[in-house]
């Protein structure tokens, strides 16, 4: 493995790897924080969903709570940070659902959680951050991260997959 280039949370590595055949492949490949994004359900079974904006798309998008696992290394408290300054809420009950993989080139995971038990425990938002919260049952809250402008991958998939198991 070769480093070209370190910054800004970033490391970016030339990589090599043998395939079944014999042959190698050689790619660069792309690491930062992984994340954890969270399915919360208040007492009505509504999901909290976000509408935020998001400064280089020029535009709201939906999405669920989702953030960098940077300030700990165990994603489940950086998920209960993560609901605390998105949504204002802690769940009592957090249990992580499944781990979503990125692409192979971009080595990143998103740990999903599901949250229930919600109560207000609000911690500050981030600075940069323009966050609304809104309540949906998981078919509404599909359409709405479906519908946007620029749908959210880890937040579509998330959904999709609770509805298509559990819901």
């Amino acid at each position: 493995m070769k480093e070209l280039f370190s910054g800004h949370g970033w490391t970016i590595t030339e990589e090599s790897a043998v395939m079944p055949n014999g042959v190698t492949k050689t790619v660069a490949r792309g690491k930062t924080s992984d994340s954890a994004a969270i399915l919360a359900f208040d007492d009505d079974g509504k999901i909290l969903l976000l509408r935020e904006y998001r400064p280089f798309w020029n535009d709201y998008i939906w999405m669920l709570p989702i953030g960098k696992i940077d300030k700990e290394a165990d994603p489940l408290l950086a998920a209960q940070r993560e609901l605390r300054e998105e949504t204002g809420f802690r769940a009592d009950v957090l249990e992580p659902y499944f781990v979503c993989y990125w692409i192979e080139r971009v080595n990143i995971k998103t740990h999903i959680f599901t949250a229930h038990n919600l109560c207000r425990d609000p911690l500050p938002q981030d600075a940069h951050e323009c966050i609304e919260v809104h309540h949906f049952h998981v078919d509404e809250a599909i359409d709405k991260v479906l519908s946007s402008s620029r749908v959210h991958g880890v937040s579509a998939y998330a959904l999709l997959r609770y509805a298509r198991e559990r819901h």
